[in-house]
């Protein structure tokens, strides 16, 4: 096992790929899973001239856990890159997928 680097005030939680170094810059020291890929289609909608234009794409959305060292929130990432992102409360994330699992239920 790897030891910890100095400046880790934490543990790191299960699921942290734990790759800390004590070189990391300090907005590094962040606790990260493994991110899953999950293939999707994402509608992109804009305004063109006056009427609303509308685009289906086959995209890839990332879903990780992080939470900064020190700190005892947990966020998930749900995202492309820094084309589109969310960081969400864990507890946030929980309700939307009930919410999301119920309004898919509902069609």
């Amino acid at each position: 096992m790897q030891s910890r680097p100095s400046w880790q005030a934490d543990a790191c939680p299960p699921w942290c790929r734990g790759d800390h170094e004590e070189g990391d810059h300090p907005d590094d020291r962040v606790h990260r899973s493994d991110s899953v890929a999950v293939p999707i289609v994402a509608r992109r909608t804009w305004f063109e001239g006056a009427g609303i234009r509308r685009e289906a794409l086959g995209t890839e959305f990332e879903v990780a856990l992080s939470r900064v060292d020190g700190e005892q929130e947990t966020w998930l990432y749900v995202g492309s890159g820094t084309q589109m992102s969310w960081d969400v409360s864990v507890e946030s994330a929980e309700r939307l997928v009930r919410q999301i699992t119920d309004v898919l239920r509902s069609r």
